[in-house]
């Protein structure tokens, strides 16, 4: 090395002389960025997971939504005297059963736990 061109203070033991290798003892930390590429793809897997949650929320949601607006139309339809109609009370069943359960899960997974 020529004569003032070395590095001053702690960092003259670590840089050594060669010039290619000048600033490796500038690194603060052994792994630089490594454990957040390491990491990336798992939150963006959380991430993806997270989306695809909130989506069958909001289908979820509309379908309790559907399954009220049934309800309301079919108990409106019985108190005119009209007989109930078997294939409309199973699909409302069924969307209950689907939607509420699912509901009831989202909330508990996003909002308590």
């Amino acid at each position: 090395m020529m004569p003032g061109n070395e590095p001053e203070g702690p960092l003259a033991a670590v840089s050594g002389g060669c010039p290619r290798h000048r600033g490796a003892g500038r690194l603060y930390s052994p792994g630089g960025c490594g454990c957040a590429l390491l990491m990336a793809p798992v939150v963006a897997l959380g991430a993806g997971i997270a989306l695809v949650l909130m989506g069958m929320a909001a289908v979820a949601l509309l379908g309790f939504v559907i399954a009220i607006v049934l309800t309301v139309r079919e108990a409106r339809r019985a108190r005119a005297g009209s007989s109930a109609r078997t294939g409309m009370v199973v699909l409302i069943g069924a969307l209950y059963l689907l939607c509420v359960p699912y509901l009831a899960f989202f909330t508990w997974f996003w909002f308590i736990d």
